[in-house]
């Protein structure tokens, strides 16, 4: 081996061991001033390539015990390949998270997911839509995530989400609503929630949400008789129907 090629090496390798070893707490720093205070983790322990935090505060969503493995064979692809996990998988007032994550090192917009769950508390998710009415919600909702590209727009996903123990709380009462399932996928570079009509509010409805995160929703409902008086008294106040009895939604 030539004497060059042992100062390549040697000097990779050095690059390497200072990567491999680079405290998370800096790297969760430089984060936080890149996001412009839009994502925070505190209580960092660990290195770029295996560390733990006590918490992981964007955009309003909050993931408790959060830990990562990073590989470090893909950062010669300029790509950062990230095990992740964290959260409360049975504490339906907490978020929890599974799966794999792929960033592009030259475009940190350009992102990938795969074999990732997801479960959030419903009232946290709800939240950030505009609704015609105030609604208290419980239960979660359940993402399962195959495969998921963002370049930053969506241009490739298979999944499927749904809302566990679906429960609104009224002035007179909590009303149960079952469960409500939905498909995922991209349409003209947006994400895509089809939720399915098999639920106790008939509920059938697309929702997109483009990069920026702006959304548009429409759909129709139409409450099942055996729900409370209560649920009939809110459509009929607030939304308009349909020839065919179905209320209207357009968000």
């Amino acid at each position: 081996m030539k004497t060059w090629h042992w100062i390549v090496l040697a000097i990779i390798s050095y690059i390497g061991f200072l990567i491999a070893y680079l405290p998370a707490a800096y790297v969760a720093d430089v984060l936080h001033e890149q996001s412009k205070q839009e994502l925070k983790l505190s209580g960092v322990n660990g290195t770029l390539f295996s560390g733990s935090a006590l918490s992981l505060d964007a955009s309003g969503f909050r993931v408790n015990n959060l830990t990562w493995e990073l590989n470090p064979w893909a950062l010669f692809l300029l790509k950062a390949n990230i095990d992740i996990k964290g959260g409360a998988l049975r504490d339906s007032e907490q978020l929890y998270i599974s799966g794999k994550a792929s960033v592009n090192l030259l475009s940190t917009n350009t992102f990938s997911l795969e074999q990732t769950q997801m479960l959030v508390p419903a009232k946290s998710v709800l939240s950030q839509f505009r609704l015609p009415i105030a609604v208290t919600a419980n239960g979660r909702f359940r993402i399962d995530i195959d495969t998921l590209d963002m370049t930053p727009q969506c241009t490739a996903l298979r999944g499927n989400g749904a809302w566990l123990n679906a429960e609104v709380d009224t002035p007179q009462q909590a009303v149960n609503l079952g469960s409500f399932e939905a498909n995922l996928s991209c349409s003209e570079g947006n994400l895509t929630v089809e939720i399915l009509p098999e639920n106790s509010l008939q509920l059938s409805a697309n929702i997109l949400v483009d990069a920026e995160g702006r959304y548009e929703a429409s759909g129709q409902f139409k409450p099942d008789d055996a729900l409370p008086e209560v649920i009939q008294q809110a459509a009929d106040t607030f939304f308009r129907v349909n020839q065919q009895g179905f209320y209207l939604i357009e968000l």
